[in-house]
């Protein structure tokens, strides 16, 4: 019973490492074109609200995106 409760403790926090480590990166690398930090911002926007149809915004922002 106890070997089982090693293996579990040690798969729970195998598991709880990998989800630590499995987010989105902080950063944008370099080679981003402009407009996707404009992109990024207008779904900051529409997360607080300020705008209301996302993809007409996004729309507006990517190059050839009438």
């Amino acid at each position: 019973m106890i070997e089982l409760a090693n293996v579990l403790s040690t798969a729970g926090i195998d598991f709880a490492n990998n989800v630590a480590q499995a987010g989105p990166p902080t950063d944008l690398p370099e080679p981003v074109p402009d407009f996707v930090g404009e992109i990024l911002g207008s779904v900051r926007s529409f997360v607080d609200g300020g705008v209301e149809k996302l993809g007409a915004v996004v729309s507006d922002v990517t190059p050839g995106g009438s």
